[in-house]
This record gives C-alpha cells, structure tokens and sequence, in this order.
C-alpha cells in the first residue's frame, strides 16, 4: 500500500490546529507525510510562527504559505496538484480535526479492500452521516467523549465498512490515480461547501465508492472557517451541485430510509450510558376509539404503569388520533405521539395488544430498537369466518411474533394457543416470553348512574354478536330460566323475552355499565373461548359470583384467583344455567378464603411488565433478527408506499391500471397491501 500525504489548510484557530497537529505527531506512519498550507489569514505571521515552532525538526511535516488568500477549495487543489510529488493517496484534514489510535492505518486499509473503493472518511463526533452516534434523541449532538464512547462499544458491532451516499470534507482519504484521471475539487464551488460531494459523485460515475470505515475515528470539533458567509456559500453551491446530479438528495434520503444499517440506526440505543433511564414506548396503536376489553387492557396497564415507573423509564406513549380524542390520552398523559407525528427513537415498545395492522409492524420496526407485545387471543384465526374477514392478519401475526423480542400472553392458555399455532416461529429461535394477568381496577365511579333498569333482581350476561361468545345459543335457555337476565352486548337494545333484557355495548357510559354489574345478583359468561375472561375481574371487585363455560382458561383463571375461587361456577352447555342459576338465587353470597378479600391492581401488572422489560433489555442483542426485521419491513414499508401512493391527475389512469394489473396477477400481494393500509380511497 502507498504512503498517505495528509492536507491541511490552514487558516486561523490556532487551538484547534494544536491539537490535529499534535495528533499526528503521535499517530502518522512512517510512510506518510503532512502537507500544512497556511491559506494567509489577517494572522497568517501568527499561525506561521505557532506552526513551525510545533514541527520543527519533524522530516514528515511540510508547511508552505499561499501567497495570498485562496479558499478551502483551491488550496487543496494547489496541495494535491502541485505540492505533493510523492505519488502517494491523499488524505485532505481539516484543522479542526484530531485523529485517534490507529484511524489513518485502518482508513488506508479499507481504500485497500477493493479496487472500487475510491474514498474513505471516518466516524467522528460532529460529520453528519459519518457522526456517531448518526442521530440521537437529546436534541443536539453528543459531547466528543460519548461520541467516542459510542464508536468503541460499536466499532466492532458494526461492519468494518459500510458503503454511502457520499463524503464529508473533514477527513477525506482519496486513491491517488483517482486526482490523476479526474482532477480534485471544481473550483466552482470556490471557497468551500459541496465540493467534496461533487468529487463523489463525479468519480462514482466511473463505479467508485465512498466508504465509511467504521473502525476508524477522527474527532471534529467544530467548523469556523466560513464565519457568518456560511449558509450563503451553502445555499449557492448546493444549487449548483444538484443541477448537475439531481439525484443526489433522493439518494441521500434512500440510505437514511432503507438502506442504512438498523445497528448504524440504532447505535445510541446500543451503545451504553447515552442516556439516563431506557426510553420506553407504550404502543396504543390497536386501541380503537371505542371502550372494549382491547382498550380496558391497553389504557389500564397504561395508566398502572406510568403511576408506578415513571421515576426509572422515559415513558412514551402512541396512539392513533380517533383513539387519543375518544379516550383523552393526550390529556392525561406527556409525551403522546400519533402514527403521523412520532419522532425519536426507544430501547423497547411495549404493545399490550395482537399487532393487527401492517402499519402498527412497520412503525414499531423505525422506532424501536426491541418490542415486546401481548399476544391476547388468536380466535381472528383460529375461526375462519373472522379469518377471512382479514385474512393478512394470519401473517402480520406471524411476522410480529418472528420479529419480537419478546411475547407477552394475557394468560397461560392464550400464550400456549399462540405456541401451538405458530410452532414454526417458536421452533426458529429462543423467544422470551411472560404471562401477565389483567389487574383489577379498584376505583369506583364517582357519579351515579340514574338510570332506570328493567329488573330489580337478575343475572348479568356477557357476550356479542361473534360465534364463540356463545350467546345466540345461551339466550333460548335463559328463556327458560326461573330468573331475570339482563344482557351486555346484545345486538339490539330491548326486551328478548319477558325475563331478558338486552343492552348493546360500546355506546354506554362507565356509570351505567358499574351499575348494571354492581346491582345484579351473579354474573354469567358463555363464552367457549377467551384470551381472558374479563368478567372474573368483575366478580372479584363488586363481590359477585361467577358462571363460566368449563374450559381450560377459566381453570386457569379459578386456580390463579385461589382466593375467590369458591365463586367460581363452572358449566359444560347452556343448558346446565337452569339449574345453576337457581342453586345461585339460594346462595348469592360470595365468600373468600380467609375471610380475606385479595385485589390484583393493574400496579401490580405493571410491575410483571417492568421485571419482563427488564429482562429483555438486559438481553444480549439479537442482531440477526433485528437486521432481518429492519430489512423485510423497509423493504415491505417501501412497497407499501409505492401502492398506496396518490398519482397526480396525469397519472392516475396509469396508477389505477397498475393497481388493476397487481389485482389480476398478483392477488396476494395485492390484498395483503389493500388489507394493511384499509385504504382503497384512490379508487
């Protein structure tokens, strides 16, 4: 390999360029050489002085002065044209700059690596793409020692090269032969500012690259040079530059947006002691703008989990618009993001529901370095007629759990079902998973309901209009009871039947619904299949008992709530309600072991969530995965885009003969899309 000759132009700031000379001093090769050229400022005599006192004596050090003032751009040009005879490869530093171990052997050995690397820049502290951390979510830029800190926790992590968009001008390692054939900087853009994009992508026309060399690390302190005349010099040249490769800011965009490595994306995240406490995001995505068992869950483990964690996470929330107005969220909580808004990064997300929709997936890819969900029920694909209502939910749920870190089950039974369903993506690879039990919540309404209901004394019935709440086939064999029923969740408001009485849900009030449960007799619940039987919580708070269908979660739910256990009824068929409910009318009173009353709060499963996120976090980084993640979601989200896109006028025909033809040919991927994004309002 060739020796480097190392330029550096030379202005005013004399500390700086003190301590960049002073770095190479310690850390040049035998081989190589520097080139300072003083560029004649109001204190060149001055700089000229400091400089020469500094390298006296030193063979590998040159110093010449322009006779007069040049600018950037021309200076290096005369350096590397005209100054330099040794035929060595170029290294172009600015002054206020200072290498570290090693960083110029290991820039010239990835030059080395391919024939078609014809530029090499290092990491640095302040160089945009090249920064390290690239982004982070204080704010502003990281002091210089955790930006060094982040590159020596990564630089190992990461590939040894990455290939990108294009140079930064700061550290600026260039194969000789490439000067040779295409010249150094137009002086165009004369004084300073895109030149060195120009020469990028001037002789990657011809195929070459530039190169990031991860492992190398040159601090930039800060750039002066231009004083006030900066943003000037920045809004000419860049016109110039992209009239002439207008491609270049897509370009730029493209490897932010898809095709920049998720452990390059990720690295503050990664890397220790960036921040003070993991940023945590809480992901109401899936809670609808309707109160239902998703969005009790959701909000409630939400609100035990900001009251008891605050103080040791920096909680996050997200929530889709309709839901964040429906439910207040925004003005509850801090920190509430939309899908259209959210910004910033997080070391976990926590999603306490299924994620449902494709967009949930791709959000959480972009912002969460891990993400954990909770897995309520799989009924949408055990049943096929909800099955096919959706049917790209069977693979969204199947990319969600292939992708997670970890997987939360509402129950034993719902994580077992999940387990027994997706065997493929629990056999690929170890999934840490946790069951974390709904809470109870122990507040009362503090208003009272006034409403009228159409009995004094009756049963409280649970279900809905799907097949396996089981209440089309419990109503007859209510008919036929000796008691009264009223119905939460019937289809239709109004009398069923002389002892039957139905409310539909979604639309009443918390008032009314504490009302209805806490004046019945008992509570009943047909459902053959739950992720959760919500109403075991009920029981408990207002001291009701309970008759559940016999099944292996409701087993699960009268063996974990040992306590209230002995109110717990089970029934095999419907029929067995005439009877049961009778035995009941003898005996309402519930009764605890111990004489005790036990309470499960949502604080208390907050504090399951916290010991599972713990966990995960502390958890070596599966980077397999997360590149796997990154790339099939970019590349889908990318896709998804494209699809969902709205053509201006003169296009829209070809859009829709597009859209028609991936209808016709590829129907798959057609409805997997269409399905995602519930869209279909370009047509």
């Amino acid at each position: 390999m060739r020796g480097i000759s190392i330029v550096i132009p030379v202005y005013k700031d004399w500390e700086t360029l003190k301590k960049c000379i002073t770095s190479l001093i310690e850390y040049l090769g035998e081989n190589d050489k520097v080139i300072i050229v003083n560029d004649k400022s109001p204190i060149w005599k001055e700089m000229e002085d400091n400089i020469l006192s500094l390298v006296k004596g030193r063979e590998n050090f040159e110093y010449y002065l322009n006779n007069e003032n040049m600018g950037f751009v021309k200076t290096c040009n005369r350096a590397a044209l005209e100054l330099d005879k040794s035929g060595n490869d170029i290294l172009l530093l600015n002054s206020d700059t200072a290498v570290t171990p090693g960083a110029i052997d290991e820039m010239r050995e990835v030059l080395y690596l391919s024939e078609k690397h014809g530029i090499v820049c290092p990491r640095s502290s302040n160089a945009t793409l090249l920064t390290m951390p690239v982004h982070n979510n204080t704010g502003d830029l990281l002091s210089e020692e955790k930006s060094y800190s982040v590159f020596t926790q990564m630089k190992d992590v990461l590939p040894r090269y990455s290939i990108i968009p294009t140079g930064v001008g700061f550290a600026f390692l260039i194969r000789r032969e490439l000067i040779d054939r295409n010249g150094l900087f137009d002086e165009i853009y004369s004084p300073g500012y895109n030149e060195e994009n120009d020469f990028c992508a001037r002789v990657n026309q011809y195929g070459y690259n530039v190169v990031m060399a991860n492992r190398a690390y040159i601090y930039h302190f800060e750039g002066r040079s231009f004083g006030s005349s900066k943003s000037e010099y920045e809004v000419k040249n860049h016109k110039t530059f992209t009239d002439r490769y207008p491609y270049y800011d897509g370009l730029v965009d493209r490897y932010f947006n898809q095709h920049i490595s998720p452990l390059e994306y990720y690295a503050d995240l990664i890397a220790k002691d960036v921040y003070e406490k993991p940023r945590l995001l809480i992901s109401l995505y899936e809670v609808p703008s309707a109160y239902n068992g998703t969005a009790q869950y959701g909000l409630s483990i939400t609100k035990g989990f900001i009251e008891r964690f605050s103080d040791k996470y920096d909680i996050h929330i997200l929530i889709n618009n309709d839901a964040d107005e429906f439910h207040k969220v925004s003005e509850k909580y801090k920190n509430v993001w939309h899908p259209d808004n959210i910004n910033g990064t997080f070391h976990i997300a926590y999603a306490p529901s299924q994620i449902i929709h494709l967009e949930h997936l791709f959000i959480l890819n972009r912002v969460a370095l891990k993400y954990v969900f909770a897995m309520q029920d799989i009924i949408s694909i055990r049943s096929h007629y909800l099955l096919m209502q959706d049917y790209e939910r069977l693979e969204i749920f199947r990319k969600s759990i292939d992708y997670c870190d970890g997987i939360i089950g509402i129950s034993a039974f719902s994580l077992k079902d999940t387990k027994d369903y997706y065997t493929a993506e629990f056999a690929r690879r170890e999934i840490p998973e946790k069951v974390v039990r709904h809470g109870i919540n122990t507040e009362f309404c503090e208003k009272k309901s006034d409403e009228s209901l159409p009995f004094d004394k009756y049963f409280m019935v649970y279900g809905n209009f799907y097949k396996h709440k089981y209440l089309a086939e419990t109503i007859p064999v209510l008919k036929k009871c000796d008691a009264n029923f009223i119905i939460l969740g019937a289809k239709e408001k109004g009398r069923l039947a002389a002892n039957v009485y139905g409310y539909r849900s979604g639309g009443l009030t918390d008032e009314f619904i504490e009302k209805l449960v806490s004046s019945s007799t008992a509570l009943i619940f047909p459902s053959v299949y739950e992720g959760f039987g919500l109403p075991f919580l009920d029981g408990i708070k207002y001291d009701k008992k309970v008759l559940v269908t016999n099944n292996e979660l409701n087993r699960e739910l009268r063996d974990y709530f040992d306590n209230y256990s002995e109110n717990v009824i089970l029934f095999d068929e419907p029929g067995e309600l005439i009877e049961k409910t009778r035995e009941v009318l003898e005996n309402p009173e519930v009764s605890y072991k111990g004489g005790k009353k036990e309470m499960r709060t949502w604080q208390d499963a907050a504090a399951d969530i916290d010991s599972f996120v713990e966990e995960i976090l502390a958890r070596p980084l599966d980077a397999e995965t997360l590149t796997r993640r990154w790339n099939e979601c970019r590349y889908l989200e990318n896709v998804h885009r494209m699809y969902i896109t709205v053509q201006s006028p003169n296009t829209i025909s070809k859009w829709l003969s597009f859209k028609i033809w991936l209808r016709d040919n590829v129907p798959g991927l057609f409805r997997f899309l269409h399905k995602a994004k519930r869209l279909g309002r370009e047509e």
